[in-house]
């Protein structure tokens, strides 16, 4: 079965961070959040992927080009002018040819039921089905707005500051054939001077067609800070619980990567992950936040809630505690 990623977007929402990095390549315990995604989609069934890049694709195609060659087939197209989501999903119109597919927004994370949700959605008839949930991470402006009427889609909106229901839109939604790509041609350009896939779903409501709601428990946008601090917690809860290095020091659940070199009387965790040649001082404190690769924390730093990658800082608490 095909998907389609979309991860050629700038992550504005993450800046500076995002000035090095692209968004989807961010690594927590280990991976970058693209990969935990595809790994999610592959228990599901699909097999066949199409990555759009912009932003720093090169750290896209670099790591991905040979990534489970046997297993999977990846593509890769570029984004060439960032103007929205519908507009990156076009880019990979040749890739779907007439078949049926999925479209994930590459920075959101389902921490349930997702695999039951897709083996129902791929044998749903209706022309679109979608995924929504009112349990979510960020603000109802910061995502798709969703309203519902006999569990059919009858309106969304995207990212409004004036939310018309409490359902807000997972970022992932599944097409039958390759109707969308005309509707999305026809577009208009939004208020916020962007293609959006919100926008050709209204569209396809206005053209008769079907769009099927689903409901998920929960879904996380790692496209804010606050977003990204949960998926941590949940990548950690999940998989890191009893790491080996939990003691007086060392609270789990964490990750350390390779050559991070920890000074005298300093207290990690929980919920930390340290990314690749981290160098922490001497008695420094940090909880629930995620350290990233070649990061330097000064001795008697305390950090929490926090984001860090080199001298760049995002943080629930605005600053942090000397």
């Amino acid at each position: 079965m095909k998907a389609i990623l979309l991860a050629a977007g700038l992550g504005n929402r993450l800046l500076p961070i995002t000035e090095s990095i692209s968004k989807p390549m961010i690594k927590i315990a280990g991976k970058p959040i693209l990969e935990y995604i595809l790994d999610d989609l592959i228990t599901a069934g699909f097999d066949d992927f199409c990555i759009v890049v912009g932003h720093h694709a090169d750290q896209i195609k670099e790591y991905f080009q040979c990534w489970r060659k046997n297993l999977v087939s990846i593509t890769f197209v570029t984004q060439e002018n960032l103007t929205g989501t519908a507009n990156a999903m076009y880019c990979a119109k040749d890739f779907v040819k007439n078949e049926n597919f999925l479209v994930y927004l590459s920075d959101t994370l389902i921490p349930s039921d997702l695999q039951n949700i897709l083996s129902k959605i791929v044998k749903d008839s209706s022309d679109i089905s979608l995924i929504s949930s009112n349990v979510y991470s960020n603000a109802s402006n910061s995502v798709g707005n969703v309203v519902i009427k006999d569990n059919l889609v009858i309106r969304l909106s995207e990212k409004s500051n004036d939310p018309s229901s409490d359902l807000a839109w997972a970022g992932l939604v599944f097409f039958k054939n390759n109707f969308i790509f005309k509707i999305i041609k026809s577009l208009n350009v939004s208020d916020h001077g962007e293609y959006d896939i919100t926008d050709a779903m209204n569209f396809a409501i206005g053209q008769n067609k079907q769009i099927k709601n689903y409901t998920c428990k929960q879904f996380i946008d790692c496209g804010t800070t606050r977003g990204l601090l949960d998926g941590l917690k949940y990548i950690l809860t999940n998989n890191f619980q009893s790491y080996k290095k939990n003691s007086l020091f060392f609270q789990n659940p964490l990750y350390l990567a390779k050559n991070c070199v920890i000074g005298k009387n300093s207290k990690i965790g929980p919920d930390v992950s340290l990314g690749n040649n981290v160098y922490i001082g001497n008695d420094v404190v940090i909880t629930n936040s995620l350290i990233m690769d070649d990061t330097i924390i000064e001795s008697n730093t305390c950090i929490s809630d926090s984001i860090v990658s080199g001298k760049n800082i995002l943080s629930l608490n605005n600053k942090l505690k000397e």
